[in-house]
């Protein structure tokens, strides 16, 4: 699991690898399906052409008064029976709802990165997220050296790595209530041991903002207002101290369990997801909702080229982040 720690792609476009991937494994899933379609068609042809022959000589041979054989009728039978076999079969293939969302799903995600990719300007060489020319440097400051990169980030397992605090320019604005506002509408949540969840690690000495991460809660410590949670960082960072934190319910959202009943979300939503292959959540904008509601595509911020990722519906959460 300790590849499923840092978000992949960090050292340039973010993701650029990871997509082209994605792209390709859901490729290969889908060529199979397509190998027995063509196979299927070939061998129709077959049986169609053989049809016709045979009814070609039985229809000679009764015009010389021959009868036809048995050993004739039957093997013309049984092409008549494969010919409407392989029709049946190919009817299910081309009807198969979950190749037909894959195919879907691909084309989706080709033409949307194709057509950023055109609409978008050239990438810096070596410019990514986590580089501090992104929040402090003029955009045509020199390139840092692999080893100052290295000051500013840790390539290696650490998982705050995968993307560095945001300053205050990072937030888009919002003209809609505050985050701080629907939180106080809502009732407050009260957590159980064992249930998972997003949440904020408290790190003794660090004071710059931590990434959401899945965590499970070990234990609940206190009641009402005093309530506090022992939570668990199932993949920790190498060289962590400590796999248990203190938390608040205002630090935690919720992750439903699995099987559990979800609402479609509408496209344009901003949420918290977690990101493909990893045990970090980050901001994400929902584009559409597939498999009848199991899966999320989403477009992360700040994704390079604007690529589309698919996420488990309930892994997709219902909060600003």
């Amino acid at each position: 699991m300790a590849s499923q720690r840092n978000r992949p792609g960090r050292g340039g476009p973010r993701g650029a690898t990871n997509d082209l991937t994605e792209e390709k494994d859901l490729w290969q899933q889908i060529l199979p399906h397509l190998a027995a379609l063509s196979k299927a068609e070939a061998r129709a042809a077959e049986v169609n052409k053989e049809i016709f022959e045979n009814e070609a000589q039985k229809k000679d041979k009764a015009s010389a008064g021959i009868k036809p054989s048995i050993e004739g009728i039957e093997h013309l039978s049984t092409l008549y029976r494969e010919q409407i076999r392989t029709a049946d079969d190919q009817k299910a293939r081309a009807t198969d709802e979950d190749l037909l969302s894959k195919i879907t799903i691909l084309i989706g995600m080709v033409k949307h990165n194709e057509d950023n990719m055109d609409a978008q300007p050239p990438v810096r060489v070596g410019s990514s997220r986590n580089s501090t020319l992104d929040f402090d440097g003029p955009s045509d400051s020199p390139v840092p050296s692999p080893a100052e990169n290295k000051q500013v980030r840790k390539i290696g397992p650490s998982r705050t790595s995968s993307q560095p605090p945001r300053s205050s320019t990072d937030v888009r604005p919002d003209t809609g209530p505050s985050e701080a506002s629907e939180r106080a509408s809502k009732p407050k949540i009260v957590y159980a041991q064992g249930e998972e969840v997003a949440f904020k690690r408290k790190i003794p000495g660090k004071t710059d903002e931590q990434d959401w991460i899945l965590g499970q809660v070990k234990r609940v410590i206190g009641e009402g207002k005093s309530r506090r949670y022992e939570v668990q960082d199932p993949y920790p960072d190498e060289g962590s101290v400590s796999t248990l934190y203190k938390s608040s319910a205002s630090q935690m959202v919720p992750i439903p369990a699995e099987g559990t009943p979800l609402e479609d979300y509408e496209v344009g939503k901003r949420v918290l997801a977690l990101y493909p292959d990893t045990t970090t959540f980050y901001r994400a904008e929902v584009k559409a909702m597939l498999e009848d509601g199991a899966r999320v595509q989403l477009l992360f911020e700040d994704e390079a080229a604007g690529a589309l990722k698919i996420v488990e519906r309930r892994l997709v959460l219902d909060h600003k982040g």
